[in-house]
């Protein structure tokens, strides 16, 4: 009888393992400029026990190590590839035939699977050459997301950070008053009052008349410097535009190398850090936005698993890499599952969901905190996900997004009110407030893009210095000379508009306002 072939250490099948991590690794570099790398941690730790599970259970079966390997690299292949093909082809339709369907792709690649494993098992290849040659290119496939990752990470960890061309000021405040408070909140994605009539449906002048009341300057005109959150946060918390930063932002420059580090750790903190001012952050998901490093820092997860998260359901990056696989199948079925299945697939939208609950509670609660205090909230909403109703119950709105972009902004605007006017009422020193859009609404394009709301409560005649077409670029020029002796000038309020893989290639938008200059 003829033994089963023994495992040689020369020929070890790693081509199943390295097949496993590859979809992980280059779901990571590809959007390595937007997440935590830690966020990836329980997938890659997933990825590598799945590929020797699936290798040593192919082996009981087959009892073959190299034509174990093969049929298991398969089945990883074609597991990690279903979720592309699928949004791929959800659109098409073949002679009325909607090919983009599980009950359509799920018998395909069945098939595909069951005659992959017949040519494994019965194919007079030499199976040991097909495993050195599967090691090469599977190896030599993961080198290029690793080096992604690793080059990108040496980068930002060394990338320098710029003052603005306009030169730190020495900024001072009147020894016989107590310096105001600082609120920069920005509501991502909220979109100025005509776009959000136009092109939402929603007519926002009630909440405007609010604030309006309660001592607001809503500029009417504004519209924000970029079309991105990253580029417009940038500049804005830098003073200038980032032409001016000395970042080597070009056009033809696709990274974002430099900017988590303009954000973090701005002109706008430093120069008020050096005023004795105390930074407030809040965790917001966005690890560029995450000012961890703040004075007070502010998060509704514990350090443990901010550090790691490896508890918990899954987090955004797990849920984007079922969507992107056969697991996609599984999240589609989510309604057939049990709950506590259920509750797990939602779990990135829960998070998102208490994350901005847990900022606005903890909002309006700031003013008694010791100051003075530069607060920075951004909180992302309205922008998807759209979990909130009108009256700010949990909702899914994915697949209707006027809805809910409309019933996020309803939500937001019951919220800010109370929250504004609890600070302003709580705060000894009647404090300084922003409340910007650091872009428009996310499904709109062009002008409508750029279209901000932008509201100030500047005290003491703070409010006389704005203008209505003021952008962000200008917010704290103007402020810095009003309140705390600054000499800079105000630069022209200019508008650019970019695409997400290239977003230095800028289209400059001009404002389409009726009445506005």
């Amino acid at each position: 009888m003829k033994r089963p072939d023994k495992l040689r250490i020369n020929q070890i099948p790693w081509h199943p393992v390295i097949i496993a991590l590859f979809p992980v690794l280059t779901l990571l570099a590809y959007n390595v400029a937007e997440i935590k790398l830690s966020e990836g941690t329980r997938s890659l730790i997933g990825a590598f026990c799945l590929g020797v599970t699936l290798l040593v259970i192919s082996r009981l079966i087959i009892k073959d190590w190299y034509k174990a390997a093969a049929v298991a690299s398969l089945a990883l292949i074609l597991f990690s590839s279903y979720g592309h093909f699928y949004n791929y082809l959800e659109p098409i339709s073949l002679a009325g035939l909607a090919v983009g369907r599980h009950r359509v792709l799920v018998p395909v690649y069945m098939a595909l699977f069951g005659l992959g494993i017949w040519w494994i098992t019965r194919s007079m290849v030499d199976i040991k050459v097909l495993t050195r040659a599967l090691n090469v290119v599977s190896i030599t496939a993961l080198i290029i997301p690793v080096l992604q990752i690793s080059i990108y990470a040496v980068r930002e960890a060394s990338a320098e950070i710029v003052e603005p061309s306009t030169g730190t000021q020495q900024l001072s405040y009147s020894e016989s008053k107590s310096p105001p408070d600082i609120y920069y909140i920005i509501l991502d994605g909220y979109s100025r009052d005509d776009v959000l009539k136009n092109f939402y449906g929603y007519d926002n002048r009630s909440f405007l008349d609010e604030l309006s009341a309660s001592g607001f300057y809503v500029a009417r005109c504004s519209q924000s410097n970029y079309s991105q959150t990253q580029l417009s946060l940038s500049s804005a918390l830098n003073l200038n535009y980032l032409s001016e930063l000395g970042q080597g932002f070009t056009e033809d420059r696709t990274d974002r190398v430099g900017m988590p580090g303009l954000i973090k750790h701005s002109a706008v903190r430093q120069l008020l850090e050096d005023l004795g001012y105390t930074m407030v952050a809040f965790e917001t998901g966005y690890y560029w936005t995450q000012v961890e490093d703040a004075g007070v820092y502010i998060s509704s997860k514990s350090s443990v698993t901010n550090l790691l998260d490896i508890t918990g359901g899954l987090n955004g990056f797990e849920s984007l890499l079922i969507k992107t696989s056969a697991g996609l199948i599984l999240a589609d079925g989510a309604t057939i599952l049990p709950r506590f299945m259920r509750a797990d697939l939602d779990h990135p939208q829960e998070i998102h969901r208490q994350r901005v609950l847990f900022t606005l509670d903890q909002l309006g609660k700031l003013a008694n905190m010791p100051g003075p205090k530069f607060v920075f909230a951004h909180i992302v909403s309205p922008h998807r996900p759209f979990v909130f109703g009108p009256q700010g119950e949990s909702v899914d709105h994915e697949k209707e997004p006027i809805i809910g972009y409309r019933d996020q902004v309803a939500y937001l605007n019951s919220r800010m009110v109370p929250i504004l006017q609890k600070i302003i009422t709580d705060s000894a020193t009647p404090p300084i407030i922003i409340i910007q859009g650091d872009h428009g609404g996310v499904d709109t394009s062009g002008k409508d893009r750029l279209a901000i709301l932008n509201v100030y409560y500047l005290p003491d005649g703070g409010d006389q210095q704005l203008h209505e077409n003021i952008t962000p670029v200008n917010t704290f020029r103007l402020i810095f000379n009003y309140y705390f002796g600054g000499q800079y000038d105000l630069l022209e309020d200019a508008s650019y508009s970019s695409a997400y893989k290239t977003p230095f290639a800028l289209t400059p938008i001009p404002n389409s306002r009726p009445g506005c200059p």
